[in-house]
């Protein structure tokens, strides 16, 4: 392929490489050459990493050299965006300049120029897609000597690595439009309108899965903000969670991205070049794949929903149900924060008879009266540590009986990644926490149908999910601490 007079770069599948010298291969070498550099070289292994997000206390290993002065780290490092519709358009950039630097490291080590960054499709029909690569998976490599892929510390250090079904979940890619709210109902496929923000909201229906119970999944290094860019599987990680937005936007010719010049031109973006040059972007220069910077495409983008039935009727049942642009009701509320200190927790919502009446009305009187659109809200999450994944359950038990997540509906997963960046007092969400919102349409309508829709109260119940095949690294891991501030219904 070309983009003028440069070849675009195809970016292929991990699962499909680590046969002899291709891209994976000298994606180990150039790692190696990277960690070698001076830390306050942009170009650095950790200076990339630190872009996403650092914390000195929690580096295992802070590298060689000097830090960069103080104003470098506050111009250049903890700039991810996160719960915004930023989140997709800065991470293209970030991607980029990574495998613009990477490339010219690859040829530094004797490697050949054009070098791509491979994605690891996680979610792939293949069982096997769902192990994390062989590449990463020994210390050692087959001369002995270090692998540069391998992290200590994963949830898993051997190749029986396993995600679940509810962690490779592409349903997100059956939902429209690009931008959603930012508390309430539909966040969006790509997150809710926002300012620049680095941690703290509500997610995108994208962020929240597959991409958050990825960084769960596999912990250690990864599943903190402020470290997960030290781990070499972070970057094939989001460049299929890049890969998604091309197959969302290929997919159906109504799936656009946003027209808003808030979100075209609103934010500009720095980072640095392979030279160690400052370069700026804005969303806009990020539609196009094939004329971002060097230019690159996927080796595939081909629509995964329609290889799953089961998805692809979700889908068409979901844009049926058209959203129009009248505000959402606040039906339900629980009444006092919720502590997940053991593997089950149950919390009561209770529903105000005023406000289902009133979103009742509301939906009779449109041009086309409809059933509401249900939507879930896990507000204001905080805490310390990585506690991971959270299924999350809806029950209507009868009478004197207990709430059970096998007699519950399951209604979607409550990620913690990011969960201590977003709790800190001092952020620029004051704390404010995570908020999941997940839509619960489907499983009300079921419960209707049984007579069992209780419009008084309703049980969420959380049950924390296990990392796939529990190793050392959990033995190690920090303690953790989670409180859900509210849990909110909304009819829509």
């Amino acid at each position: 392929m070309s983009n003028g007079s440069q070849t675009v770069r195809v970016r292929k599948n991990a699962q499909q490489l680590g046969n002899g010298q291709d891209d994976l291969f000298w994606y180990a070498k150039s790692v190696a050459e990277l960690k070698s550099r001076l830390f306050n070289d942009p170009t650095s292994w950790r200076y990339q990493a630190a872009v996403h997000g650092y914390n000195t206390a929690k580096d295992p290993d802070s590298g060689i050299g000097p830090f960069p002065r103080s104003q470098d780290q506050e111009r250049f490092w903890s700039q991810c965006q996160h719960q915004t519709w930023y989140f997709l358009p800065w991470h293209r950039g970030y991607l980029a300049y990574f495998e613009q630097i990477v490339a010219d490291a690859v040829v530094k080590v004797g490697g050949p120029p054009g070098w791509a960054l491979p994605y690891w499709n996680y979610s792939g029909q293949n069982p096997n897609s769902r192990l994390m690569p062989d590449a990463f998976v020994n210390p050692t490599l087959a001369d002995g000597t270090t692998n540069p892929l391998f992290v200590d510390g994963r949830n898993s250090a051997t190749n029986d690595f396993q995600l679940s079904d509810q962690i490779v979940s592409l349903q997100s890619l059956s939902h429209s439009p690009f931008a959603g709210d930012a508390s309430g109902s539909d966040p969006g496929f790509g997150g809710p309108q926002t300012a620049f923000s680095h941690f703290g909201g509500t997610s995108g229906l994208l962020e929240s899965v597959p991409h958050n119970v990825i960084h769960d999944a596999i912990g250690g290094l990864m599943g903190d903000p402020e470290t997960a860019a030290l781990d070499p599987i972070f970057w094939l990680h989001h460049a299929n969670i890049d890969r998604l937005w091309e197959v969302w936007t290929h997919r159906d010719v109504s799936f656009v991205d946003p027209t808003d010049a808030s979100w075209l031109t609103g934010v500009t973006f720095e980072l640095h070049d392979s030279t160690g040059a400052i370069q700026s972007y804005i969303a806009s220069q990020m539609l196009d794949t094939t004329a971002v910077l060097h230019g690159y495409a996927y080796d595939d983008i081909s629509d995964p929903l329609r290889a799953n039935p089961a998805l692809l009727a979700f889908a068409s049942r979901i844009q049926l149900m058209a959203r129009l642009p009248h505000p959402p009701h606040l039906v339900a509320t629980s009444k006092v924060p919720i502590n997940l200190k053991v593997p089950i927790t149950a919390a009561e919502v209770v529903f105000d008879k005023q406000t289902v009446q009133a979103a009742a009305q509301s939906l009779q009187a449109l041009p086309t009266p409809r059933p509401p659109r249900v939507y879930l809200n896990l507000e204001n999450v905080t805490g310390t540590g990585q506690p991971g994944t959270y299924e999350v359950y809806i029950d209507t038990p009868p009478p004197g009986q207990e709430p059970r997540p096998q007699n519950g509906y399951f209604v979607g997963l409550m990620s913690t990644f990011g969960l201590e960046a977003a709790s800190r007092p001092g952020g620029p969400h004051a704390g404010s926490g995570l908020t999941t919102v997940l839509e619960i349409t489907e499983q009300v309508q079921h419960l209707r149908s049984q007579n069992r829709w209780d419009e008084s109260r309703l049980h969420v119940l959380f049950v924390k999910e296990p990392p796939p095949q529990m190793a050392q690294a959990m033995v190690r891991a920090r303690a953790a601490d989670v409180s859900v501030g509210r849990i909110s219904i909304y009819y829509h």
